[in-house]
């Protein structure tokens, strides 16, 4: 199956990787029967490659709701293809960017009291309207996401 996402097969190319985005979604899937619960999917680092555009496109196509960033630029370019899906940006709040996060529809992952108390106000002043956001809670692993 074609998707607007292919590379047409060049001889300019000396190697061609191929993405199986249905092999992608089947293992959303299968995360998500054995929880038991509806599955996020962590699209940081440019969908780990396969990029951000075509993994969250066929993830949000297959149901998926949630997903999770590691930047705010990321989280706008997953909002773009995924309208109506919640995007955390696992990186936090960085001072002064809660306007970004209200114009996209995007939910920090809060991770200091510097980072909640921004929030808190920021949503307190926009009538509370901006999204919900997420607690980054250390557990010593030193790793978002």
């Amino acid at each position: 199956m074609s998707s607007p996402f292919d590379t047409p097969p060049s001889p300019a190319f000396g190697a061609m990787l191929t993405i199986d985005l249905g092999a992608l979604v089947a293992n959303w899937r299968a995360l998500g029967a054995r929880a038991g619960t509806e599955a996020a999917a962590v699209v940081k680092a440019d969908a780990y490659g396969i990029g951000i555009e075509p993994a969250v496109t066929a993830l949000a196509a297959a149901g998926c709701r949630t997903f999770f960033v590691a930047h705010l630029s990321e989280a706008i370019r997953a909002r773009s293809v995924a309208p109506d899906a919640t995007v955390y940006v696992l990186n936090g709040l960085l001072p002064g960017t809660s306007e970004v996060y209200a114009e996209h529809g995007l939910s920090p992952v809060l991770g200091s009291h510097d980072e909640l108390t921004e929030w808190v106000a920021f949503r307190r002043g926009a009538g509370n309207v901006v999204r919900k956001a997420a607690l980054h809670v250390d557990t010593a692993m030193n790793r978002l996401g």
